[in-house]
């Protein structure tokens, strides 16, 4: 629906000698990502912010968002899946106060959206990504443990690595995107 449409303009503030999608590119390629994920990456992060989050006020993220929180909510209290459940949960409260950070700072200035819209796109992966680990924990779980085969036993493994090495990255980025446009709109072209 073109009405719900949202743009990211060009503005003074990004460097002029580049696109918007370069100057979303512009910190991925400080972390050495490559040129074609780099690209890609600032795509869909740009549509994400740009055009999902907002289409149908909102309905593609409570499709998302709705699951989990039940999952959560009906799993909260287990006691063999709380190693699962609390990191989730964690960054899913990470990732429900970055959208609405996003959505309100990005109706204002789109500048905003455009410099959260990579470190949002991650935030994202990684609670989706928790939340289908802790989704196969539970399925591992039910097995009593001494008929698990092995494959079983790696997924759990998985988990647990997943929820204590990975998922903690949801805060950097948390504060990444909760520090808004200007640490990024600070350097002046000729700077570089």
């Amino acid at each position: 629906d073109p009405t719900l449409s949202r743009s990211v303009s060009q503005s003074f503030n990004l460097l002029p000698r580049l696109s918007v999608v370069e100057n979303v590119e512009l910190p991925l390629s400080y972390r050495g990502v490559s040129r074609s994920q780099r690209r890609q990456r600032a795509r869909q992060a740009l549509d994400l912010v740009g055009r999902k989050l907002p289409a149908h006020i909102g309905r593609y993220l409570r499709r998302f968002f709705h699951p989990v929180m039940q999952f959560i909510e009906d799993n909260q209290e287990d006691p063999a899946l709380a190693e699962f459940v609390l990191p989730l949960a964690k960054a899913f409260s990470r990732l429900q106060q970055a959208t609405a950070w996003v959505a309100q700072q990005g109706l204002r200035d789109p500048e905003e959206a455009g410099a959260a819209a990579s470190d949002y796109l991650r935030l994202f992966a990684l609670v989706a990504l928790a939340f289908m680990w802790a989704r196969m924990a539970q399925v591992v779980l039910a097995i009593p443990e001494a008929d698990r085969p092995p494959f079983h036993k790696s997924k759990l493994a998985t988990a647990r690595f997943y929820m204590t090495r990975i998922l903690p990255q949801s805060s950097g980025l948390f504060a990444a995107i909760n520090a808004g446009a200007a640490p990024i709109m600070a350097p002046e072209e000729a700077w570089f």
